[in-house]
């Protein structure tokens, strides 16, 4: 039994000995952010503090996750075996593909660092590492596994929808936006997500989506990915392609193309993307398997242009489709307090997934189906009283609910900015109200701006409005 430890002891040191992981490449990230509140927004943000990982690439960047620093008001990172922490502040910044760049002000920070190189040559059953800085110890902590699948899902962060990678080894909580390395120790991505009430099934926004990230930021600006507004249905099934008179031909059917699409049209078939076959299930032939054809897009820039083969009518027809990036109706808001304005104790603020969320907690679904209808030309973004009413005389009778507001005084309400206008600009003597819900509130308008100062003083708010911009 006693040669059997020294066995298994020396095994250990051997393995210590090989396999030099670049413990120094990665780093602690201690983020203390300020937390909006979408329900009531004239309180103060919260702080919580919490820590994730990080990782230097070329030109002694750190790279992480975005939502390791979103809402990050005082951000210090730290190296494995130095006890000093370093300022940092970030970069640049993707949501939607949950990346950050940080910047640290001390260059001493990166005495004896080894930047990390990326590789986007993956595929299933490779074999990675984890490294990070899970909770359970400060020292950096290493797991091993293999890559599962590789495919398109749902980033949790930002929603959006990306290449990532599945991978066996354990990713914990505080792991995000550390490295994910090769045999070769270099960079195939980073840890992003891992699924609940699941035994080692982890996710990591793979280096093909990062690269596409850092070219984005060449020019000192964050553009984003490719995100249209269009809605494709698979074309599987046979009496679905016989009447489209597909033959041989593969490819998916547009069914709707919202307002901001000028060149595709409904019932188009996209055959091709420069060049490359569409399958009838929408995916493509690529270097990791059959992917998602949207990958075609997301390794290009927003502005750049795509050839598009297209069946349209019966007759095929070649396209420039150039790249871009929709904002949706019904956005989700990142590193911004919440926008509002109280009036006759109503307080209105834009509809966001962040206010839905916080009303509803998961079960936005139908109301954003719902309120996507009601998108127009003339409407850019929906605004929505509280379902907290601030009680005075001005209000009194009236129910608190939490409604779309159409129009002030029979003007279309446009968006927030257009709403603050209208209701300073007001020198009616009623101000009428009109939600998308069929209610009617109607207001004296002297006694709705007197109001204000009333309503300060009794709930003890500090102003009638945020002063975040729109």
């Amino acid at each position: 039994m006693q040669k059997m430890q020294h066995i298994i002891l020396l095994f250990t040191l051997l393995s210590t000995t090989v396999i030099a992981y670049p413990g120094n490449s990665v780093v602690k990230i201690f983020t203390a952010a300020s937390t909006p509140n979408y329900k009531l927004p004239w309180l103060a943000s919260g702080i919580s503090n919490y820590s994730g990982s990080g990782v230097v690439i070329k030109d002694n960047q750190i790279l992480t996750s975005a939502h390791v620093v979103s809402n990050g008001k005082f951000i210090e990172v730290k190296k494995e075996n130095n006890p000093n922490k370093y300022f940092a502040k970030v970069k640049y910044i993707s949501h939607q593909a949950d990346l950050a760049i940080l910047e640290v002000t001390d260059k001493s920070f990166f005495d004896d660092v080894k930047q990390l190189k990326l590789n986007d040559d993956i595929k299933a059953r490779d074999k990675v590492t984890v490294l990070g800085y899970p909770v359970g110890g400060n020292m950096i902590s290493t797991t091993s596994g293999i890559v599962s699948r590789i495919e398109y899902t749902s980033y949790v962060w930002s929603e959006s929808y990306l290449l990532a990678i599945q991978i066996d080894a354990a990713i914990n909580s505080g792991n995000s936006g550390g490295a994910v390395i090769n045999t070769n120790n270099e960079l195939v991505g980073i840890a992003m997500m891992t699924l609940s009430d699941t035994s080692n099934i982890g996710y990591i926004v793979p280096a093909i989506i990062i690269n596409t990230f850092l070219e984005d930021i060449k020019d000192g600006t964050v553009d984003g990915f490719h995100e249209d507004s269009i809605i494709m249905q698979k074309a599987v099934n046979n009496s679905l392609r016989d009447f489209y008179e597909l033959g041989t031909r593969t490819g998916v059917l547009i069914r709707d193309t919202g307002m901001e699409e000028k060149l595709l049209k409904v019932n188009d078939v996209v055959l091709t993307i420069d060049g490359k076959d569409i399958a009838n299930n929408g995916t493509i032939e690529s270097k990791y398997g059959r992917i998602n054809f949207n990958m075609l897009f997301h390794q290009k820039q927003v502005g750049d242009t795509v050839e598009l083969n297209i069946l349209r009518d019966k007759k095929e027809l070649t396209l420039e489709y150039t790249l871009k990036k929709v904002t949706p109706l019904i956005n989700q808001e990142f590193d911004t307090e919440p926008r509002y304005i109280i009036y006759g104790g109503y307080t209105f603020t834009p509809l966001t997934k962040n206010y839905l969320e916080a009303l509803y907690s998961d079960s936005t679904d139908v109301n954003l189906l719902f309120y996507e209808k009601k998108k127009t030309p003339n409407c850019q973004e929906l605004v929505v009283s509280l379902d907290t009413i601030f009680p005075s005389q001005v209000n009194r009778g009236y129910n608190r609910a939490s409604y779309v507001l159409l129009k002030v005084n029979d003007i279309k309400i446009k968006d927030f900015n257009h709403l603050v206008e209208i209701l300073d600009g007001n020198q009616n003597e009623f101000t009428v109200l009109e939600f998308l819900e069929k209610e009617v509130v109607v207001l004296n308008t002297k006694e709705a701006k007197k109001g204000i100062e009333d309503v300060k003083k009794i709930y003890n708010l500090t102003s009638d409005r945020s002063k975040a911009k729109g």
